[in-house]
């Protein structure tokens, strides 16, 4: 998928903008996946368990931003917020 993305600008610019619209933590999940890396895997860098990586992922998943943030470096992100009616363009 991330090879589809660096080439297909149209795919890229369709994949982001669906992501835009899912709530962060399926956004994190999302991204996670995209990189191939297992909750397990992401869980060992932040220093934490499996379950609370599984409890971050989940749709009403209510945590601290800090967490969101440090999962994102993790998978080499940042975390944005997007204005309604805003295109998201990768770079």
């Amino acid at each position: 998928m991330q090879n589809k993305i660096k080439h297909d600008s149209k795919y890229a610019q369709a994949y982001f903008e669906a992501i835009a619209d899912e709530p962060l933590p399926i956004q994190m999940a999302i991204l996670r996946r995209a990189y191939g890396i297992s909750q397990e895997e992401i869980a060992a860098k932040l220093r934490l368990k499996q379950a609370h990586i599984s409890r971050l992922e989940k749709k009403d998943s209510d945590h601290l931003i800090s967490t969101y943030e440090k999962m994102a470096k993790v998978l080499h992100s940042k975390l944005m917020i997007v204005p309604e009616n805003a295109r998201v363009v990768p770079a």
